[in-house]
């Protein structure tokens, strides 16, 4: 240390520390030091070396302090440090109670009496000791250093609630965000409070509209699943339905199956015609992707499941079809609830007649479906997405 750094610029150092507020990190800071160590270490030695008078001391931090006091040795009597530290105490009082009634409009803000305190301890935290502001306000030093390490948390967890919600495309919910806080950050986060900083910032998911959907009087099979929508292991019980997309030039329709394990969308089929080949092909994708020997689908009573190509195919890979009752919709409900997210949270984004054709719907749903399986957390699932839960279940 000593070979590095010259006598004239530790002096230099030292009382520069002696005459700045600055606490002695930040001077270190100031000066590129590795260490506030440096200053310690510098301040024995120049004294040992007769470079500083013998008792030299960084005075306390308080503003105003005469030159003279800066480093000299201190030859006050006890009465004259008693009238010192009475007349602190009186100008500390004074500036407590200005900046307490500068901060009576808050009182209207339901603002309580010690949170009024503490902020008046922050205004003047620069000018004297908290030590000392902490005594007149009659608060603890510990309870004053929480809220203002709270104050800092909190808005860093706004900082976070806006990212993840613009990440999403204005799309998640605060319950949503606070799964993902748990998740990614190791925040753990109440979801009112979440809710209140959302509200504060002014922003919301978007809320899906209620719809009602008819049912074409035609049923054949019974309703197996009966709204039992858990299941314990992948690739056992699916639902399925069909929904439609309108575009310039023509409708679009998208069949879609959906595991209940995870209420992952497993596979889709997106076609311009609404025909039985829509079901089947669906069916023969969701095949070749997993052994569907003994597993169950369900879907509502439309043509598409009820006519016979659908239903030998079924036959043939050994599934069980299962029916929802006539005009029930609740009967699939995770099936329309599918649905509804997902034009909520895609489609009814896009600006009126933006979806020109089958390739525009094509990519809208490619890019809402790797969002859904991916990153969307669901409650259900313990706040992760359906491909984290199912590779949890396969990792076990």
């Amino acid at each position: 240390m000593n070979e590095t750094y010259s006598d004239e610029f530790k002096l230099k150092v030292v009382q520069d520390y002696y005459n700045s507020s600055l606490g002695v990190r930040l001077v270190a800071l100031k000066y590129n030091l590795p260490s506030k160590n440096y200053i310690n270490d510098w301040e024995k030695y120049l004294i040992k070396k007769g470079l500083l008078p013998s008792g030299s001391t960084k005075p306390n931090k308080t503003t105003h302090r005469a030159p003279e006091h800066i480093v000299r040795h201190d030859d006050r009597s006890e009465r004259e440090k008693q009238y010192e530290d009475e007349i602190r105490e009186l100008k500390a009082r004074v500036k407590y109670l200005e900046s307490l009634e500068s901060l009576k409009p808050f009182l209207k803000k339901k603002l309580k009496i010690r949170e009024i305190r503490y902020e008046a301890i922050m205004e003047l935290e620069s000018q004297f000791s908290i030590t000392l502001l902490t005594k007149i306000a009659g608060v603890s030093r510990t309870a004053y250093y929480k809220y203002k390490n709270r104050e800092i948390k909190s808005s860093v967890i706004e900082d976070l609630v806006l990212d993840i919600y613009r990440k999403s495309g204005k799309r998640m919910g605060y319950r949503q965000i606070k799964d993902v806080l748990t998740i990614k950050y190791n925040l753990v986060v109440n979801h009112k409070k979440v809710l209140g900083i959302m509200q504060k910032l002014g922003i919301q998911s978007i809320v899906r509209k209620k719809r009602n959907y008819k049912h074409k009087d035609k049923g054949i099979k019974k309703n197996i699943l009966n709204r039992d929508f858990q299941a314990d292991v992948p690739y056992k019980k699916f639902v399925t339905d069909i929904t439609y997309i309108p575009t310039r030039r023509e409708m679009v329709y998208i069949c879609t199956v959906i595991d209940l394990y995870n209420n992952e969308p497993v596979v889709w089929n997106i076609s311009t015609k609404q025909d039985k080949s829509l079901s089947i092909e669906t069916i023969q994708a969701l095949s070749r992707k997993c052994d569907l020997k003994g597993s169950l689908i369900h879907s509502d009573q439309g043509v598409h499941y009820t006519n016979n190509d659908y239903i030998a195919l079924l036959e043939s890979l050994s599934v069980t079809q299962s029916m929802s009752r006539k005009g029930n919709c609740w009967d699939n409900a995770c099936a329309e609830s599918f649905f509804g997210h997902f034009k909520c949270e895609s489609l009814y984004l896009r600006k009126k007649n933006s979806i020109r054709n089958l390739r525009d719907v094509v990519e809208m749903t490619e890019e809402y479906m790797d969002y859904y399986v991916n990153e969307r957390p669901q409650k259900k699932l313990d706040g992760l997405p359906p491909s984290l839960y199912k590779q949890r279940y396969f990792s076990a």
